[in-house]
């Protein structure tokens, strides 16, 4: 499914979720609605917010509730606002004198009240209010995964960690690094000539649950290409992030498959590469890591090398 800018719509989408898996959530959901947001333009498409409390900050900043990490959004940027008279709760949108303004239905908007359906735009993303039950949460959160992540290893898409590197990069304060990692599994090839094509998809299955298991909640893994991934450390510098790379060496070394009744091992090596130091461009920071991992497959493998070895 292509990862476009296209408004998401669930009846486009249902074919994407088995009928049992939709008859399952439908029996375990209850009646309960609640307000929420859900992303149907931008970077972060199919995603579900919970409306919790009585203001939700959306803004660049870390501090916000509703994160959007984008130079078009202004640190706090606008907020979302319960409002209960007797018994019965409104929601307005507020603008926080944003410097690139809010839109409510393409209109910019100082406060407005929200009715459902309403869309809300700030930079680029497009929320859509409204009131969620428990089905249509697990709904749009199973859209989120399917767009964004690869189904065999779990690891997102080349295609959305590209807007994050560059996300992040645009949005990096003054004096912040962080540490792009490119790896590749050795002897992956051996297996599928030794023992077929299933055993290496087995594999690269499990190294994408061992670097979602083993790396940092911070820490952003995607697939680049077959058993390639690139990972970004944000805000972590070089000698930190060769901490958690020779974390994951190990237990990727350590870890022992079974395929019918034949036992083999793999190992990895990875390249990684500090921003800005060693390339200011998603191109230059993702060449460097590159050229890093090239480095430590001539070392003979298994290792981790640095753009600054």
């Amino acid at each position: 499914m292509s990862n476009s800018h296209e408004e998401i719509k669930q009846e486009d989408t249902t074919r994407l979720i088995s009928e049992e898996e939709m008859e399952r959530l439908r029996r375990a959901s209850p009646e309960r609605r609640r307000a929420s947001l859900i992303v149907v333009t931008g970077g972060e498409i199919g995603r579900e917010y919970e409306v919790v409390g009585d203001e939700v900050v959306i803004g660049r900043c870390d501090t916000a509730d509703i994160r959007i990490n984008s130079r078009l959004v202004s640190r706090r940027h606008a907020a979302i606002r319960r409002i209960t008279e007797k018994n019965m709760e409104r929601y307005v949108v507020v603008d926080l004198e944003s410097m690139n303004g809010t839109l409510l239905n393409n209109n910019p908007v100082k406060s407005a009240e929200l009715q459902e359906g309403d869309k809300i735009q700030i930079g680029e993303v497009v929320f859509k209010f409204g009131y969620q039950d428990a089905f249509d949460a697990q709904f749009h959160k199973e859209i989120h995964r399917l767009i964004h992540y690869d189904r065999l290893t779990g690891l997102m898409t080349m295609e959305s960690f590209r807007r994050v590197l560059e996300d992040t990069i645009h949005c990096a304060q003054p004096g912040e690094v962080f540490t792009l990692a490119m790896t590749d599994l050795d002897g992956l090839k051996r297996v599928n000539d030794t023992y077929g094509h299933l055993a290496g998809r087995m594999v690269v299955e499990a190294m994408g649950q061992m670097i979602r298991d083993t790396l940092r909640s911070t820490d952003i893994p995607a697939l680049y290409g077959g058993d390639e991934t690139v990972i970004l450390y944000a805000k972590t510098g070089l000698e930190e992030a060769c901490e958690v790379a020779e974390r994951l060496r190990h237990v990727i070394k350590s870890r022992t498959f079974q395929y019918n009744e034949h036992t083999f091992g793999v190992t990895i090596s990875q390249g990684l590469a500090q921003w800005p130091t060693h390339g200011a461009t998603p191109e230059r920071i993702i060449a460097a890591a590159d050229a890093a991992l090239y480095r430590a497959k001539a070392a003979g493998r298994n290792c981790v090398k640095t753009a600054a070895d």
